[in-house]
């Protein structure tokens, strides 16, 4: 091989390094040599240095190799390339071997070079990806998350929420290829060229190619902080995402072109590199330049059906005065609504606020359903007055104008609630006077001792109940809320206690009746704030009534709740076991704790081969007593085993 045959080999090592050297031998050793030029040096006359010659070795990281690949396309040569440091961005990017001495063959070799398109950002080459403004975690790279431990992905998401801190949202234009103009606000845009594997990408499961003479834009619109972790969850967890359902607020571009500009000097970086311009311009150059790249590089950028089309999915940006306005601003934590967001909703809850002929007929048709499901003990009759009954609706209309201290809708929803629950009571009332026996259901019994738990479902339903009405295309999910959380049973199971005069069954319906409507008045107001009905509470008298009566039940709950954890203790430690009482042999089951007070009061059913009398049922207590430390009293029935 003559001088002139020598390959130049584009560096920035000393001439002492490692890696220089191993490139000069390895070259030998494959039958070629390298010629070592340092880049700023060849930067500075690059025709007087290839001389003819259209293949150049590049052993440069990646900011340098931006250089490089400039002059590439404008010089027409082609490039090999070589790792400059361990764990370069270049081989993961490339799929190049990781050693100087592996790498070397492939880089050698022009007819290997690989066709790809350039990527220009404000005419400076692109060698991964052009960040504009923020976009905090979701431009890792998703095969390199996933590999790392659980703990550190947890640990890694952490970390990053501190700058989230960082999101601020600014104006900005958008104009494509095609004369199409955007005007929206946006706290950060990732324009992909050849890392197509960041967890961004996940967001649009859109194929992405350096091959298709385009380049893809992801566009980030979050108006919360909340809305912002969504997309993290997205990028992260769904990641087969198909890109017709591009999540709110996250907008696509895929275009030959892009000019985007703002009111404010845009800060960007390209490929981490940070600037600042009034003005970027992005383009891309088809096959503008050819690189020695390995055979997954390939494989992933094959351009495959209409990877070539321009697409421009830009209906979930923001684009109307209002939103922008609010976008500018400082990024809240959750959403903010504007008027074209809740004007259905508020509309809906103030019908729902109505008092109407068709919410009488269902309060006393459901009232009188859920009466007869209770004395039948029939829970398929008693779910079907859940459905009927109409409470649900008032409720969340009371729990917007608790939120947003709107008093006509907070007055108008509670005097509709009121008057329903009058109706419930006054019918189940009536209906259980004319019912000629009283007699104590499971169904009734299930609902005079309340506990926490019952808080806990009518805080998720209350919750759920607001989504599904601030959700217009779940709204039919609505009856699964209203069968989840019990208005009318346990207010009918009042009346008949009412009718009956059972104060244990008065106290224990009514308590539950209370806990189900400040659980779902309060928990549907703070999901109306988590979606940005309110920017915050707004201190006021029906906000205070609320937590002090969620407060006042809380209290006989949680009494009520460690009653029933004894129950279960004290049900478990004799249900079902054998004691052997004055050599007679008995067998307990069917224990039912029937009350706790200075003694325990157990319901039991007794099973012996030999005939029982007093003395050993009085045994048996005295022995039950010793076993749960606590003085009992037994009601027992007998049976005789043959």
């Amino acid at each position: 091989m003559t001088p002139t045959e020598k390959t130049l080999l584009i560096h920035q090592q000393p001439e002492n390094s490692v890696r220089l050297r191993s490139a000069l031998e390895a070259a030998i050793h494959y039958g070629g040599e390298l010629e070592p030029v340092l880049l700023d040096e060849f930067m500075n006359d690059p025709a007087a240095f290839l001389r003819g010659r259209l293949h150049v070795v590049s052993l440069l990281t990646s900011s340098e190799l931006s250089q490089l690949l400039r002059e590439a396309h404008r010089y027409r040569f082609s490039v090999g390339l070589l790792p400059a440091k361990d764990k370069s961005i270049i081989c993961r990017l490339f799929n190049i071997a990781e050693q100087i001495e592996d790498a070397v063959p492939r880089a050698l070799d022009p007819a290997k070079a690989y066709p790809v398109d350039l990527l220009l950002c404000n005419d400076e080459a692109v060698i991964w990806t052009v960040l504009i403004g923020e976009a905090p975690f979701i431009t890792m790279r998703q095969h390199a998350y996933e590999k790392k431990p659980l703990r550190e992905q947890v640990n890694e998401f952490i970390a990053s929420i501190p700058n989230l801190a960082k999101l601020k949202p600014f104006e900005l234009s958008v104009s494509t290829e095609k004369g199409q103009r955007i005007e929206t606000a946006v706290t950060g845009v990732l324009v992909i060229e050849n890392d197509i594997e960041t967890l961004a990408a996940n967001l649009i499961n859109e194929s992405i190619s350096s091959q298709d003479g385009k380049l893809s834009a992801i566009f980030l619109a979050p108006s919360s902080v909340m809305e912002f972790l969504n997309f993290l969850m997205i990028a992260i967890y769904c990641k087969l995402r198909a890109v017709s359902h591009l999540p709110k607020a996250v907008g696509y571009i895929k275009s030959a072109t892009l000019e985007l500009s703002s009111p404010n000097t845009l800060s960007y970086a390209i490929d981490s590199r940070q600037r600042k311009a009034d003005r970027i311009s992005l383009k891309t150059i088809p096959q503008g330049i050819a690189i020695n790249v390995g055979e997954r590089y390939k494989a992933a950028h094959r351009v495959i059906h209409d990877d070539a089309k321009d697409t421009a999915k830009i209906k979930p940006l923001r684009h109307s005065a209002a939103h922008i306005n609010r976008l500018k601003k400082r990024m809240p934590f959750f959403s903010t609504a504007v008027e074209s967001d809740f004007k259905d909703l508020f509309l809906m809850l103030r019908d729902n606020a109505k008092l109407s002929g068709p919410y009488i007929s269902l309060m006393i048709l459901s009232s009188m359903l859920a009466t007869f499901g209770l004395y039948l003990n029939s829970s398929p009759v008693v779910v079907g007055a859940m459905v009927l009954a109409p409470l649900m609706g008032p409720i969340v209309s009371l729990s917007m104008g608790i939120l947003r201290n709107d008093s006509k809708l907070l007055r108008s929803g509670m005097t509709v609630f009121g008057i329903g629950v009058a109706l419930g009571l006054f019918v189940s009332i009536i209906t259980a006077l004319l019912i000629p026996y009283e007699q104590l259901t499971g169904e009734i019994r299930a609902r005079s001792q309340p506990s926490l738990l019952d808080l806990g479902v009518a805080i998720i339903s209350g919750s759920a109940a607001a989504y599904t009405h601030a959700k217009a295309t779940l709204f039919r999910t609505l009856p699964g809320v209203a069968i989840a959380v019990a208005l009318v049973p346990p207010l009918c199971s009042m009346g008949i206690g009412i009718a009956w005069w059972d104060w244990n069954i008065i106290s224990g319906t009514g308590l539950l009746f209370l806990t189900n409507f400040a659980g779902i008045a309060l928990a549907a107001a703070v999901t109306f704030l988590f979606l940005g009905y309110s920017t915050m509470f707004r201190v006021n008298r029906g906000l205070g009534l609320s937590l002090l009566l969620l407060f006042l039940v809380s209290v006989p709950l949680y009494h009520s709740f460690a009653n029933t954890a004894i129950h279960s203790r004290i049900t478990n430690a004799i249900n079902a076991k054998t004691y052997k009482v004055n050599d007679k042999t008995i067998e307990v089951d069917d224990v039912e704790v029937v009350s706790i007070s200075e003694k325990v009061r157990l319901s039991v059913k007794l099973h012996s081969s030999d005939p029982l009398v007093s003395e050993d049922v009085a045994a048996l207590r005295d022995y039950i007593s010793k076993q749960i430390e606590r003085p009992v009293l037994l009601d027992a029935s007998f049976s005789i085993l043959q």
